[in-house]
């Protein structure tokens, strides 16, 4: 899903891509809206409005970065650091 995001960025977002101004995340349960996995996949961030910025503010308790769930579930950890 990360590398698809970033080649669907690149083909549809050239500019956001280029300046790595977007946003690939996860909604943390229980803080989703539907029940199955689904990236997050927003560009270019910088035209966000507050709304969207908070809803996909990565590092926050309810959306964490998609790098980040990667790295931990390599590492053999679960996928966030939150006990759900």
């Amino acid at each position: 899903m990360h590398e698809l995001g970033l080649s669907l960025i690149q083909q549809y977002e050239p500019q956001a891509y280029a300046h790595g101004d977007y946003v690939t995340c996860y909604h943390v349960p229980p803080f989703t809206s539907v029940d199955h996995l689904h990236l997050h996949v927003l560009a270019p961030a910088s035209e966000m409005n507050f709304i969207y910025r908070m809803k996909y503010w990565r590092g926050m308790r309810w959306c964490i970065d998609d790098e980040v769930v990667i790295d931990r579930l390599e590492s053999g950890s679960s996928a966030t650091p939150y006990n759900l």
